[in-house]
Order: structure tokens, then C-alpha cells, then sequence
């Protein structure tokens, strides 16, 4: 019996979770929420204890309170943490489901980050994890089309959840027979946290609207 993880937040890691407890040989063995879990979407570590009391939550949110070895699956999902290669080079399967195209907007806020560059199209990607910031081998992607003059943060975000519930149901079934395909690491970009600061209107849910004259 392969034992599973999953790392993250809100609802699209309590699909992923779904998608893990249907997997053949598979039991979904213990769940790593955000430490800092938004109260504007599904609560993960409330979930899992209310659906499934024999899955183990880590409440701290710390990656490291896994156990490296422990399982052969791990899902991160919006998780908010980089996970070290302690966990990474003791896990058969590690992968991550990241909310933009890669390699083009790695790291965080992709969706405000395309946004304030006026994108036409965005994305969300399933990669296996690597010792960098969403660098590793893609393993499933969705695109689809935004537009920055009417696109709040928050309608393309919740896009990107609309395509993300489809991309794990599909991916995660076949990962023994997707071949992980190399990103272009020339042309990455990497956003960090640091640099929020910058994206001004974008920064938020939606725009601050002017008033009226």
C-alpha cells in the first residue's frame, strides 16, 4: 500500500486530496497545512479531520514534521513553503501544482504578476519538485485566456482553480506515465515575496476604484 501526503491550502488541496484517497493501492496517510490558513476558503486541516479522522493533520504547517520516507506520494498544493531536499530525495513522487505558466512566472503571486503585465493568457502547471523554486520537470499544464482590462486578481484566480480541480484529476492518476518535460530555465522569471510591494494595484483582490468626479 503506497502511503500519500498532500501540502496546502483551501479547496483545491482538498480535491487533491480526493483525487489521492481514489488512487488504486493508495491511502492517504497525513495532510501538512498551511500554517496560515485563509478563512475565505476551505479550512484544510478542519476538513480532513471532519471527512477522514484516520489521516494524520500537521498542524504546525512545517514540512520538516514529515517524516522523510514516510510516503511514497507527495502533493503540494499551494503550499507555502519551499520544501528541502531532506523530503524532496526521500520521495519516490513529489510534485507540486503551481498557479501560473511556467517557466514564465515562477515563485509568487503569478496571477497579479500577469496581470500587472497586461497577459492575455495564463496557466496553471503541475511539476515534479526540484531543489529550486518551481523549476522542476513539468508534468501537466492547462492555459487559458485573461484580460487585464476587466480581470480582477480574483477572477483569474478562481479560473485557475476551475482548470487546477481538472489538471489533478487528470494528472495525478498517470504520473507512472507522464514523461516529465524539461522547463526552458533561460527564459524563467521568479517573483518573490519581497518584491509585493511592487505590483501596486495588482497587489490585492481587486483594484481600488477611483471616484467617481
Amino acid at each position: 500500500m503506497r502511503r500519500a501526503a498532500v501540502l496546502g491550502k483551501g479547496s483545491l488541496a482538498v480535491h487533491a486530496c480526493e483525487v489521492v484517497r481514489a488512487l488504486p493501492d493508495t491511502v492517504l496517510d497525513t495532510v501538512v497545512p498551511n500554517s496560515d490558513e485563509p478563512m475565505w476558503d476551505i479550512r484544510l486541516s478542519d476538513y480532513v479531520a471532519d471527512h477522514w479522522p484516520g489521516t494524520r493533520v500537521v498542524r504546525s504547517g512545517d514540512w520538516r514534521d514529515l517524516e522523510p520516507g514516510h510516503c511514497d506520494l507527495v502533493v503540494s498544493v499551494l503550499y507555502d513553503r519551499i520544501i528541502g531536499p531532506e523530503l524532496i530525495n526521500a520521495t519516490r513522487q513529489i510534485v507540486n501544482c503551481h498557479p501560473g505558466p511556467l517557466p514564465d512566472y515562477r515563485g509568487a503571486n503569478p496571477v497579479n504578476w500577469a496581470l500587472l503585465n497586461g497577459e492575455h493568457r495564463h496557466g496553471i502547471t503541475i511539476h515534479a519538485i526540484d531543489t529550486g523554486i518551481d523549476s522542476g520537470p513539468i508534468l501537466g499544464e492547462a492555459h487559458f485566456s485573461i484580460w487585464p482590462e476587466v480581470d480582477e486578481v480574483r477572477d483569474v484566480w478562481n479560473r485557475a482553480m476551475e482548470h487546477g480541480r481538472l489538471l489533478i484529476t487528470d494528472t495525478l492518476p498517470r504520473l507512472d506515465l507522464i514523461s516529465p518535460r524539461p522547463q526552458d530555465h533561460d527564459r524563467a522569471v521568479t517573483h518573490y515575496r519581497r518584491d509585493s510591494h511592487l505590483l501596486g494595484d495588482r497587489r490585492d483582490w481587486t483594484r481600488k476604484l477611483s471616484p467617481r468626479p
